[in-house]
C-alpha cells in the first residue's frame, strides 16, 4: 500500500454513512487515527509511535475480551450494535438501491482497514518518518480473525460489497443490538443501563436436547411447537407442569442450543416481574427475531396481580398477540392444574381462588407433564449420563450406589440422576 492509496481509503472512510457508527469503536477509531498519522507530510516520529501504539493497545484489549483481531471488532460493531441501517435492514425484504449502496461502499472501506497487515503499518510508519530503530522496538499484532473467534455467524466476507446481502439476512433473522448479541435475555426494568428493560445473557446453559433422556414425547411437541414458531406458522403456548427435577426447566433452556442459529431467542421473566408482560411483548413486536418468553416455576399467592398480567397475555386482550412470541411457562404446583371439586373444600372463596388458577392453566394451548421417573427409568438416565461421559465404568459396583443416592435425596429424578453422575465423576470413576 502506498501513500496514494492510504489517502484514498481515508477519503472513502471519512465518506461511510450506514456504517458511521462503527468508526465509534475504539479498535476501529485507534486504526483511522494511526492511518491519519501515517498519511501526513513531513510526520512527528513520536507522533507515529503513540498512534502505533495506541492501535496495538486496542487489539490488546479486544483480545483479552475474547475478540480476537480487527476484523472481528469491525464484524461485532456492524452486526451487534444498534443502528438505523441494521434497524431498516431487519424491517425490509427488499432493501432501496441508496441503502444497499451505502452499505456496500462502508463494508468494502472497512474491510480494506482490516486488512492492512501490522507489518505494513509500521512499513508505512518508517516511509512517513519513523526511524528503523523505532519500528523495530515495536511489536506486531496479531492480524487475522481467527477460528477461535466462537461465533459462527460471523464471517469476513461480509467485509466486502459483497456482504451486503449477507449482512442485511443476518439482521432479519438475528435481530439487532441486544438480540443480536446475546441468544437470551432476563426482563430487569428499564434503566440507563438497560434500556430496553432487558439484560442479555451471551453465554446460556450450554445443555443441549440430545444431552437429555426419557421424555421423549413431550421434548418432541416442544421442539415440533418450536419448529413452527420458526417458520411463522401458528404455534402455541405451553405449561410444562410435573415433579420437581424432571427436566422441565432445562427442557426449555435446551431449545437455544439447536435453535439460536437459526433465530430463536428466549427471554426469561421473573414471577415478580409479570405484570410487566404487555411492555415486554410490545418490545418483541417490533424486533424480526422469534421469541420464547419463558416463566420457570410458576406459583401464586391467592390474589396476586401476576394472575391476571399472564392471562391477559395467554388470552390476548384488544391488542392481538404477538407472531413471533410464544410462552413457555413450567409449574410443578398440583393446585395450577385442574382437579375435581368434590375434592376439595366446599368454601365458596376456595372454590373461587381455585377456578382463578385453573383458568390460568386451561389458557395454554398445550400442558406437557413430567412424572418423575420409576427407579428402572432413573437407572437408565443414569446410565446415559455416564455413557455420555465417554468413559468405562462398573454399573454393578455403580448401581447400589445410584439407589443408596436416591434415598439420602429424596427420591428420582432426571436431576437427582445428573447429580450422581457428578458426584462419581468427582471421585475420578466416570
Amino acid at each position: 500500500m502506498d501513500i496514494g492509496q492510504l489517502r484514498g481509503l481515508l477519503l472513502d472512510l471519512d465518506c461511510m454513512t450506514a456504517l458511521r457508527h462503527t468508526l465509534r469503536n475504539r479498535a476501529m477509531a485507534a486504526l483511522v487515527d494511526l492511518c491519519r498519522a501515517c498519511a501526513k507530510d513531513n510526520a512527528d516520529e513520536a507522533a507515529l509511535t503513540a498512534a502505533y501504539c495506541r492501535a496495538y493497545d486496542a487489539w490488546l484489549d479486544a483480545a483479552a475480551h475474547g475478540r480476537g483481531g480487527f476484523a472481528r471488532e469491525a464484524l461485532e460493531a456492524v452486526l451487534f450494535e444498534e443502528s438505523p441501517a441494521a434497524l431498516l435492514c431487519a424491517r425490509m425484504d427488499v432493501l432501496p438501491y441508496s441503502l444497499t449502496n451505502a452499505l456496500a461502499n462502508d463494508l468494502d472501506a472497512l474491510g480494506r482497514l482490516t486488512a492492512i497487515e501490522p507489518a505494513m503499518f509500521l512499513l508505512l510508519c518508517e516511509r512517513a518518518g519513523m526511524s528503523g530503530q523505532t519500528a523495530a522496538r515495536l511489536p506486531v499484532w496479531e492480524p487475522t480473525l481467527g477460528s477461535e473467534m466462537g461465533d459462527p455467524r460471523l464471517s469476513k466476507m461480509m467485509l466486502s460489497r459483497e456482504g451486503v446481502t449477507m449482512t442485511a439476512a443476518f439482521f432479519r433473522k438475528q435481530g439487532t443490538g441486544l438480540f443480536a448479541r446475546c441468544p437470551g435475555s432476563t426482563w430487569v426494568g428499564e434503566s440507563e443501563k438497560y434500556p430496553l428493560g432487558l439484560r442479555g445473557i451471551r453465554e446460556p446453559d450450554p445443555i443441549r436436547l440430545e444431552d437429555m433422556v426419557l421424555y421423549e414425547r413431550e421434548r418432541g411437541t416442544l421442539v415440533e411447537n418450536t419448529r413452527r414458531l420458526l417458520d411463522g406458522r401458528q404455534a402455541c403456548n405451553i405449561l410444562l407442569y410435573g415433579d420437581k427435577g424432571t427436566g422441565k426447566s432445562a427442557t426449555v433452556k435446551a431449545l437455544l442450543s439447536s435453535f439460536w442459529l437459526e433465530g430463536l431467542r428466549i427471554v426469561e421473566v421473573p414471577l415478580a416481574q409479570l405484570t410487566n408482560l404487555p411492555t415486554i411483548f410490545s418490545i418483541l413486536r417490533e424486533q424480526p427475531g422469534k421469541f420464547i418468553v419463558f416463566v420457570d416455576d410458576l406459583a401464586f399467592n391467592d390474589s396476586c396481580p401476576e394472575y391476571t398480567a399472564l392471562k391477559t397475555v395467554l388470552e390476548g386482550g384488544l391488542e392481538a398477540r404477538p407472531s413471533n412470541v410464544v410462552v413457555y411457562a413450567t409449574s410443578n404446583r398440583r393446585n395450577i392444574v385442574r382437579q375435581r371439586f368434590s375434592e376439595r373444600q366446599d368454601d365458596v372463596n376456595e372454590r373461587d381462588t381455585l377456578e382463578e388458577k385453573f383458568s390460568l392453566a386451561d389458557r395454554f394451548d398445550l400442558r406437557l407433564t413430567f412424572s418423575a421417573p420409576t427407579q428402572e427409568e432413573y437407572f437408565t438416565i443414569c446410565r446415559a449420563l455416564l455413557d455420555a461421559r465417554g468413559t468405562e465404568y462398573d454399573w454393578d459396583e455403580l448401581m447400589p450406589r445410584a439407589r443408596a443416592w436416591t434415598v439420602s435425596h429424596n427420591g428420582c429424578s432426571p436431576r437427582i440422576a445428573r447429580q450422581f453422575v457428578d458426584y462419581i465423576a468427582g471421585e475420578g470413576k466416570a
